[in-house]
């Protein structure tokens, strides 16, 4: 199964990167939300892949401790594997529904994997091992960000088109929903988890910063987690785990 993972996980780029040489772009036609960031937020899929490839080969390593846990983390990063090999297929069929059902996938997995690392980590004799597992929080933050814009768009494709003032006040809202979880993960020792929402709002200010309630609360945002995740750093003296 660790194989498998690692396989997969070698996989991912070659067909999420891969069908942009070969295919027409696959966001061409999706319709732009308030909450959606600027485009090169989104680079930040290449540090996430490299980091999965890096940590499913970590895991692979005979000196990993075999419990329960570690199945169960091995079990759900080959779903979030398979999850972002599926959304490419899914995400040229244009259908947001489908889109929002393989970004829940992807979360569930995620959160998984987040709990089961969580307790395999206090059983590891190797003290650098939280430093492998530090992508899998980037992936989680970052799917946790997705699934708002994933949600937007598949109300927009649904047709509630709201006017632009209440959909600056949902988007406010959502950033606001952002903080509770960026600070809730910090205490969870996922302090990776609100630098990505940190990435993520900086991205929603250089693309929607016109909108004065918008830029504020990203401003908000990019500040209150910051405090909070450093605060855990130093108190943890390490970055997560």
């Amino acid at each position: 199964m660790k194989k498998l993972q690692f396989i997969l996980f070698l996989i991912v780029p070659l067909v999420n990167f891969g069908s942009m040489f070969v295919l027409k772009s696959q966001f061409d036609n999706v319709p732009k939300v308030l909450i959606q960031p600027a485009g090169y937020a989104f680079s930040i899929w290449g540090p996430i892949f490299l980091g999965m490839i890096i940590y499913s080969w970590f895991q692979m390593k005979t000196d990993r401790v075999d419990s329960p846990h570690l199945r169960t983390a091995t079990l759900a990063g080959i779903s979030a594997a398979l999850a972002s090999i599926a959304f490419v297929p899914i995400n040229y069929i244009n259908i947001q529904w489908l889109v929002f059902i393989n970004i829940i996938w992807h979360l569930i997995s995620l959160i998984i994997l987040f709990i089961a690392l969580r307790k395999q980590i206090k059983l590891e004799p190797n003290t650098n091992t939280h430093w492998y597992y530090l992508p899998t929080q980037m992936y989680l933050g970052w799917i946790s960000a997705a699934t708002a814009i994933s949600t937007a768009l598949m109300l927009t494709e649904a047709g509630m088109v709201l006017p632009v003032e209440q959909q600056v006040t949902i988007t406010a809202a959502i950033i606001g929903a952002l903080i509770l979880i960026g600070t809730f993960m910090a205490f969870q020792k996922g302090m990776v988890v609100p630098l990505v929402f940190i990435w993520a709002a900086i991205g929603i200010i250089v693309e929607n910063g016109n909108y004065s309630t918008i830029k504020y609360t990203s401003v908000a945002a990019i500040i209150i987690l910051a405090i909070v995740s450093l605060s855990q750093i130093i108190k943890r003296k390490r970055l997560a785990f």
